[in-house]
């Protein structure tokens, strides 16, 4: 009897926003820096000239990773990957149902990248508010790097809807035949 070995699949995320907000921040704030350095008379001048430069790394490190990073559907689980934001193993066990779901709550209240709601324990791993998918969990799971949070529910924005729902029943099929 051989098994056969499935490989891993990227699941891609929209990144757009990312890339919006880190040109339009770190624009702002080099034209900021550039202004407060060129200017002596400037009452505050200090105050820029070490703001800037921090607030650039600041939103460097959190707006471009996620450019850069994708989730990962794996053999026994699916890695959940967003920049330095978050960087989790969902294994499918955990996984009861997986449905196409819409962002409720608005789009300015949850945000783009990891937002944590404690009272409906749901995470929100999001890029974009269109092609979003629930991860339903089979209970409360730990899911967190510092600071674990218990987790019932997952909402991931992906960037094709039907091939992760096709990738994601077939691994969530395949756990509960072996």
């Amino acid at each position: 009897m051989t098994t056969r070995k499935i490989e891993a699949e990227v699941i891609r995320y929209p990144k757009h926003w990312f890339a919006l907000l880190a040109v339009v921040f770190e624009s702002v704030l080099l034209y900021l820096f550039a202004a407060a350095l060129l200017n002596r008379d400037t009452v505050i001048r200090e105050f820029w000239l070490v703001f800037c430069p921090i607030a650039a790394a600041l939103l460097f490190l959190f707006l471009v990773p996620p450019i850069v990073t994708n989730h990962l559907a794996g053999e026994r689980a699916i890695r959940i990957r967003m920049g330095l934001l978050i960087n989790q193993s969902i294994p499918y066990d955990w996984i009861d149902e997986v449905k196409e779901t819409s962002v409720n709550r608005g789009g300015l209240r949850v945000g783009i990248g990891v937002r944590y709601f404690t009272i409906s324990k749901l995470l929100f791993v999001t890029s974009g508010f269109s092609s979003v998918v629930l991860l339903k969990l089979d209970g409360e799971h730990e899911v967190g790097r510092l600071w674990k949070r218990k987790v019932e529910d997952i909402v991931l924005s992906v960037s094709n809807l039907p091939r992760f729902m096709e990738v994601m029943r077939s691994r969530i099929g395949t756990q509960e035949d072996g």
